[in-house]
């Protein structure tokens, strides 16, 4: 039985949609189906019912439900003993907030300096996967904008911060020193990062010329940098684009201004010393137990 089919199937089982799996796997959607059905093959079972759209979104049957765990023990079994072999320990880490931003890179920065011998494998994840993944151990530290509630897993804030608008540069409006109401925003296309629509949903409901949402944060990025639209995210994970000039944030006046959004890493405290890591929370730094 091929590794990577039994691979292809928990991520499917995370996500319960073929086209999200496959993005999380860097492979074609016909790729992800062709694994799952060469798998049914094998066992001679259906593990997903198709939904009324086809194969985009499924739900496990009985067998595949019975066959899950055993299929996460043989992927975990198989990671230990290439661990054992190779003297090599894997870390998975999931995140709903882009990996780019600021809080989220320098604690990854720190555990990849940790131990030349820790692979560490990065996985974008919507936040109400987050902890379904922790579960199945699809992942080992995760970061994100909620605040996970469960017994067996520890959530530590991270920071904060505030929304600002943000702009390119050449933009009209880039000269203002605050935003004082939404009301000069009207005739603007706003782009909207799902994520976050949470927190902006007051905002989501007023009128605008057009109004565009994605949860790919570098097409946001793009679109905003080509002038398409502007929008309302928190300026720290623009700080490269910001410090270099090419788009402006203006912070939003007391009046209109929305609920700070905050950064969370959750893990297992247990988990990660098995891995030889423990986190210290004085300065949010991960160490390696010897």
């Amino acid at each position: 039985m091929n590794i990577v089919h039994l691979e292809t199937f928990i991520i499917v089982c995370t996500y319960g949609n073929f086209t999200e799996a496959a993005k999380h796997l860097y492979v074609p959607q016909p790729t992800v189906t062709n694994r799952i059905n060469q798998l049914e093959d094998e066992l001679g079972q259906e593990l997903f019912a198709r939904g009324k759209s086809g194969k985009r979104n499924v739900q496990l049957t009985r067998a595949g439900e019975r066959f899950l765990p055993h299929a996460q023990s043989v992927v975990e079994t198989l990671k230990m003993a290439k661990q054992e072999i190779t003297h090599t320990t894997s870390l998975s880490i999931g995140s709903s907030v882009p990996l780019s931003h600021p809080l989220i890179y320098n604690v990854i920065q720190d555990l990849s300096n940790l131990n030349e011998h820790l692979n560490i494998h990065l996985i974008s994840l919507e936040s109400s996967n987050i902890l379904k993944a922790l579960v199945d151990n699809v992942i080992d530290v995760a970061f994100t904008t909620d605040l996970m509630m469960s017994t067996c897993y520890q959530t530590y804030p991270l920071g904060s911060e505030e929304f600002n608008l943000i702009l390119p540069a050449e933009h009209p409006l880039s000269n203002q020193p605050l935003l004082e109401n939404f009301t000069c925003m009207k005739e603007e296309n706003i782009i909207f990062y799902e994520p976050y629509k949470n927190s902006i949903k007051d905002l989501s409901e007023l009128n605008f010329k057009k109004k565009l949402y994605s949860n790919q944060f570098e097409v946001i990025k793009s679109l905003i940098h080509e002038q398409h639209g502007i929008s309302i995210l928190p300026p720290m994970i623009l700080e490269k684009e910001i410090k270099n000039n090419e788009m402006v944030s203006i912070p939003l006046s007391e009046n209109i201004q929305l609920n700070k959004i905050n950064y969370y890493l959750t893990c297992n405290k247990e988990n990660l010393l098995k891995k030889g890591i423990r986190l210290n929370q004085e300065n949010w730094t991960f160490e390696e137990v010897v």
